[in-house]
C-alpha cells in the first residue's frame, strides 16, 4: 500500500506542471503565460536526461548567440563563458569516449562508466541550474524571481526541484539500463551508433525546449511514464553491472585505505546475491566490522543508516574471475565481491575469518600501466558473458 501511495505521489508530482498549465480559472493561453516560469524551468528535463553536458553546452552557446527563452536569458549559469568552455570540453570528451572507445568491447566499459557518471552529474547540474537565479541578482523584469533569495525560494522553484529530481532519477536509471543492454550485445559498433543518436536527439530536444517549452514538458511527462513502467525491472541489472563493472574502474583511483575502510573501520562494498532480512536481492551495501561484529550497512545522507547484523565466521569464500562469492555455511551464495578487491584478498579473508573454498587464477592490476591499459586488461568478452548468466 505504501509503495502504491508513493508511486501515485511521484506521478502526481511530475504531472503537476501540466495540471497547473491546464487550470480552468483562466483561458489556456493565459494559464500558460501565468505559469511560463515553471514550464521554462522544467523544459530542459528532456535533453538533460539524455546528455547533460551537451544540454548545458549547447544551451549556453545558443544563449550567447541570442537564441533563448526568458528562463535561459535570465539564468546566470548559462550566461557564463567559464560554463560554456567547461561544458564544451566535457561534451567533447564524453562524445569521444562514447563513440571511439565503444567501437571496441574491451574499452566499451569506459563509455559505460561515463554514462554512469553523467547520470549523477545530470541531477547535480539540474539543481544548480534551477537554483542559480535564487542566489544571484535577477533582473527586475522577471517577476517570478523577484522574491527569491538565499532565505526565500519561490514555491515554483521548489516544485521544479522536486519534479526534476524525481524525473532524472527514474529516466537516467532506465537510460542506463538500455545502455547496459546495448553493451551486452555482441555487435561492437552498436554502442557508438547509439551515442551518436543520443547527441542528435539532445540537439533536437534542446530546440524544442527553447522554442516550445510547454511541448517539451509534455513530452517529458510522457517519457517519465514510460520510464516508470520499466524502472523496477531495470534496477537489478543496473545495480549488478554498476557493482561488477563500474566500481572497479572508479576504484582504480582509490587508495587501499579508502577501499577497505570507512571512518577507520573495516568496510568493503558488496552486492547482495540473495535477499536478506532487510535488503533486497541485488542491493549494493557496505560490509562493515563494528566491535568484532559484522553488519550490512546502507549509508544514507539525511536519515539514519539501514543496518543488518550478519554471521560470517562459519562461511567460506569462492574466488572467481569476474566476482568472488561469500558463501553461507549452508552453501548458499550470500554476497558478491567485485575484482577491485583482488589485490587485497588476503587482508579481507583474514578480517572476515573465513576459509577459501576454491581459487581461480587471480587478476592483479599492474599499477605501472596507464589508466586505459588497466581498463583494457581488466575486462573481456568472457566477463560480459558471465554477467548475462549471473543471476
Amino acid at each position: 500500500m505504501k509503495k502504491k501511495r508513493l508511486l501515485g505521489f511521484v506521478i502526481l508530482l511530475v504531472l503537476l506542471p501540466i495540471l497547473i498549465v491546464a487550470q480552468n480559472s483562466e483561458s489556456a493561453i493565459s494559464a500558460v503565460n501565468a505559469n511560463d516560469g515553471l514550464v521554462a524551468q522544467l523544459s530542459q528535463l528532456l535533453p538533460m536526461g539524455i546528455n547533460p553536458y551537451a544540454t548545458v553546452f549547447l544551451t549556453s552557446l545558443l544563449s550567447k548567440l541570442g537564441v533563448h527563452n526568458d528562463f535561459v536569458a535570465t539564468n546566470p549559469f548559462f550566461d557564463s563563458w567559464i560554463i560554456l568552455f567547461l561544458f564544451g570540453l566535457l561534451f567533447l570528451f564524453t562524445a569521444l569516449v562514447g563513440t571511439v572507445f565503444k567501437t571496441n568491447k574491451a574499452t566499451a566499459v569506459l563509455g559505460l562508466a561515463d554514462n554512469y557518471l553523467s547520470n549523477h552529474a545530470a541531477i547535480l547540474i539540474n539543481v544548480i541550474v534551477i537554483l542559480a537565479p535564487s542566489f544571484v541578482g535577477i533582473s527586475d523584469q522577471n517577476e517570478i524571481y523577484q522574491q527569491a533569495s538565499i532565505l526565500s525560494i519561490s514555491l515554483k522553484t521548489v516544485i521544479a526541484l522536486l519534479v526534476s529530481v524525481c524525473f532524472l532519477v527514474i529516466v537516467t536509471t532506465v537510460r542506463f539500463f538500455i545502455d547496459i543492454l546495448i553493451f551486452l550485445t555482441p555487435i561492437p559498433f552498436i554502442d557508438a551508433v547509439l551515442e551518436v543518436v543520443k547527441i542528435v536527439l539532445t540537439v533536437f530536444f534542446i530546440g524544442i525546449s527553447i522554442f516550445y517549452p510547454t511541448l517539451s514538458v509534455i513530452l517529458s511527462a510522457v517519457l517519465f511514464l514510460i520510464a516508470l513502467a520499466m524502472y523496477k525491472k531495470s534496477l537489478r541489472l543496473v545495480s549488478k553491472t554498476t557493482y561488477l563493472f563500474i566500481h572497479p574502474i572508479l576504484n582504480i583511483f582509490k587508495s587501499k585505505e579508502r577501499l577497505l575502510s570507512h571512518n577507520d573501520t573495516f568496510s568493503i562494498k558488496v552486492y547482495t546475491k540473495e535477499k536478506t532480512q532487510k535488503f533486497k536481492k541485488g542491493t549494493i551495501v557496505s560490509l562493515e566490522k563494528q566491535n568484532e561484529t559484522f553488519y550490512l550497512v546502507k549509508h544514507k545522507l539525511l536519515i539514519s543508516n539501514k543496518e543488518e547484523k550478519v554471521t560470517l565466521r562459519k562461511g567460506s569464500i569462492s574466488e572467481g574471475y569476474l566476482s568472488s562469492k561469500i558463501i553461507t555455511e549452508e552453501g548458499d551464495v550470500f554476497l558478491l565481491l567485485n575484482r577491485s578487491y583482488r589485490n587485497h584478498f588476503n587482508e579481507i579473508i583474514e578480517e572476515l575469518g573465513m576459509k577459501v573454498l576454491e581459487k581461480d587464477e587471480l587478476l592483479n592490476l599492474n599499477l605501472e600501466k596507464g589508466f586505459i591499459s588497466k581498463v583494457k586488461n581488466m575486462f573481456d568478452n568472457k566477463d560480459i558473458e558471465e554477467l548475462k548468466m549471473l543471476d
